[in-house]
């Protein structure tokens, strides 16, 4: 095992490290709510829960630590379930970000935010990706998982446009085309993981 094998694996398993997270997931949601504050003051209130998708991401991230250090078991099916979720929307609106905001960047020209909202949103992915290898959910988990994330598009982008707020309009296309990308790439890599599991266990 490498020496950054050991360094991840212990992040998924030392409590020390799951405090930390929780923390660090749990202050990024308050501050990502704030930011999205403007587009949820023109949304109406029943449509609030569709619309801060990357701090609602953390902060499902967050409840699931939480939990986790409560001492709930993580193969129960409610834990897999919010899991699966908080996995694969950490995975898929942390490289949201990570390639939209750049995309614009290099049109348009960088401002600070594209960077440090890029940077911060990379992390969002490698911990989407570290928690889910090492805590796998089932099948049937991360299949709502997929549909969470089909319907999520479906509702931003057709239904409602509660999409995040765009740096430049001109983008919509190409911001919607990399969050239904996101959303199969993430949501089948979850959904694909879990069945092999399963023909490992049952092989």
């Amino acid at each position: 095992m490498t020496w950054l094998q050991g360094f991840l694996r212990s992040v998924a398993h030392d409590r020390r490290w799951w405090w930390a997270l929780l923390v660090i997931n749990f202050l990024g949601s308050l501050y990502g709510f704030y930011w999205y504050w403007p587009q949820l003051s023109q949304t109406p209130p029943a449509r609030w829960f569709i619309v801060p998708d990357s701090p609602g991401a953390t902060f499902l991230f967050a409840i699931w630590l939480g939990l986790l250090l409560a001492g709930v078991d993580w193969r129960s099916p409610g834990m897999q379930l919010l899991g699966a979720v908080a996995f694969v929307s950490n995975m898929k609106y942390g490289l949201w970000t990570a390639t939209v905001l750049p995309q614009a960047g290099m049109k348009y020209g960088w401002e600070f935010d594209f960077v440090h909202l890029s940077l911060s949103h990379l992390g969002m992915w490698v911990q989407g990706f570290l928690f889910a290898r090492h805590y796998r959910p089932g099948p049937a988990a991360a299949a709502v998982a997929l549909a969470w994330m089909v319907v999520q598009d479906t509702v931003d982008y057709r239904l409602w446009m509660t999409h995040p707020t765009l740096p430049y309009q001109a983008e919509f296309a190409f911001a919607r085309g990399a969050a239904v990308a996101l959303s199969l790439i993430w949501g089948l890599f979850l959904l694909g993981q879990s069945l092999s599991s399963r023909r490992h266990v049952h092989g």
